[in-house]
């Protein structure tokens, strides 16, 4: 009786024990204990990389204290650097006051380039963009525009740029915008009492051309300039013919002190015109604006003070909570490097 009794027991546990599987009763118990489980790896992962960043940080102890001269060297380039910085920045401060107000004031004639007041050239264009260019210029070169024309084999490619003192405009036929952008070159090289010609030469001269002959290109005597396989038929400024292996451009047509239509020199009517003047070419950088992202002394020694402190993990979990999608190797490396800064004010 007693054994059929613990039989009986047996069985009813066994029972019961089903029937909690069947309404998740273990599963519950399951879930806790894999959750237990994967706080318990967590831990155990943490305070490996623990180890290993200690043990890390103990051999870059070594090596840096090895390291101090040339460090301590590096960090006296690096504050002379930080002089001539701040040298240049005043100089840039210079420059830029009152450079828009100079540049609205200056007379269209410093910017005359060429010893007749007009002309019309046109060009054929023959290698990987055939086609035909045509130069416009007006007031000396104070106004020069471009027109090239592409063929391609069903279609036309017509790109054209315009020079007006020291603005630059490009015309983008096919989505029908112009790009008006400041030119400083232009504007700083402009001076009524430059000798354009010898200008142009020595600035050949620098690039390496040398000359090495003359010859007529329609009807105009031009000098022959030669740099490795590249040539260049200049006259009066103007390069009426060039070579450069398979690209060819000779000047067919030449019309000197013509009348100009100014519309050579406008923007199509229905462009969208999008200007970058002198304000994005120098933005103003003021003290506020330089020192703004910079971390105080106080501030980066409370830093090292924490880090000092702290462990890798603690400080992998800081990161992470600023920046979600910070990369771990790129967090091991700061946390190496600020704890080696940190040690460095104790040696």
């Amino acid at each position: 009786m007693k054994k059929l009794l613990i039989l009986s027991l047996i069985f009813t546990i066994g029972l019961a024990s089903a029937s909690y599987a069947q309404f998740g009763i273990d599963t519950k118990f399951k879930k806790k204990y894999e959750k237990m489980g994967k706080e318990k790896a967590n831990e155990q992962k943490d305070k490996a990389e623990d180890k290993g960043m200690e043990q890390a940080d103990e051999h870059l102890d070594k090596a840096a204290e090895a390291a101090e001269p040339g460090i301590q060297a590096a960090e006296d380039a690096e504050a002379k650097g930080e002089e001539y910085t701040l040298i240049g920045l005043q100089k840039y401060a210079e420059f830029t006051e009152g450079y828009e107000e100079d540049v609205a004031n200056k007379d269209p004639e410093d910017y005359r380039r060429y010893g007749f007041e007009s002309a019309i050239v046109e060009y054929d264009v023959e290698g990987s963009d055939a086609g035909t260019k045509t130069l416009f210029i007006d007031m000396g070169g104070y106004k020069y525009a471009e027109y090239d024309i592409i063929k391609k084999k069903k279609s036309e490619e017509k790109n054209t740029q315009i020079l007006i003192g020291s603005d630059m405009i490009s015309i983008d036929y096919d989505n029908k915008i112009a790009t008006k952008i400041h030119n400083p070159m232009a504007f700083l090289l402009a001076n009524p009492n430059r000798d354009w010609e010898e200008t142009g030469r020595n600035m050949l001269i620098k690039l390496g051309y040398e000359i090495i002959g003359q010859e007529k290109i329609s009807g105009k005597e031009c000098d022959i300039w030669k740099q490795g396989k590249h040539r260049l038929w200049v006259w009066n400024g103007l390069t009426l013919k060039s070579e450069q292996g398979k690209n060819k451009e000779i000047a067919t047509r030449i019309k000197i002190d013509v009348d100009v239509p100014t519309k050579n020199f406008e923007v199509p009517e229905g462009f969208e015109m999008e200007e970058f003047g002198t304000e994005e070419i120098f933005p103003e950088y003021s003290d506020e604006y330089i020192e703004e992202d910079e971390m105080s002394e106080e501030e980066y020694n409370q830093l090292l003070d924490e880090i000092e402190t702290m462990s890798y993990s603690q400080y992998k979990a800081k990161v992470l909570e600023e920046e979600p999608e910070a990369n771990e190797e790129q967090i091991k490396q700061s946390y190496l490097l600020l704890r080696q800064e940190a040690k460095r004010r104790h040696r």
